[in-house]
């Protein structure tokens, strides 16, 4: 029988184009101003992403589903700064969509166990991401990543 897992979701609203979000999120550079110290990207679905960070750790992952401008799907690999899943799968989803005029800017997770024994790694993801979302507005307030428009 398959556990019960848990997920988390973080998004905020932005007037940045849909292009900036998604440079933000697929092209190394970008992810180096706001996430990682260390990123590489194969921007293609069956592609690899994997980035290092203070936050998250290192981490691998699949590009599952690959949308241009709106979707970007991870599967994360087992690793060995998290516990083991054992009968599910770390999955990140980032999504782009408009919004009155803005664009909505999600991340939605899932897929941890919801065992007492990951109550902190889902702790941990939930807060990383509203501290590594926090930086993203920082930087596109700021035009490190291309005008805010």
């Amino acid at each position: 029988m398959r556990r019960q897992t848990r997920g988390y979701m973080q998004a905020f609203e932005t007037g940045a184009s849909a292009a900036t979000l998604w440079r933000a999120i697929t092209e190394p550079a970008a992810l180096r101003a706001w996430l990682a110290t260390e990123a590489a990207v194969d921007p293609r679905a069956g592609g690899r992403y994997a980035t290092v960070s203070r936050l998250f750790g290192r981490r691998e992952a699949q590009i599952e589903r690959f949308e241009a401008g709106s979707r970007l799907q991870l599967l994360y690999e087992p690793n060995s700064d998290w516990p083991p899943l054992p009968d599910s799968a770390l999955m990140e989803d980032f999504i782009i969509d408009e919004r009155k005029g803005q664009r909505m800017f999600r991340v939605i997770g899932s897929g941890i166990p919801s065992d007492e024994e990951f109550a902190k790694t889902l702790v941990r993801l939930r807060t990383a991401w509203a501290l590594a979302f926090a930086q993203l507005q920082l930087r596109l307030k700021d035009g490190t990543l291309g005008e805010a428009k």
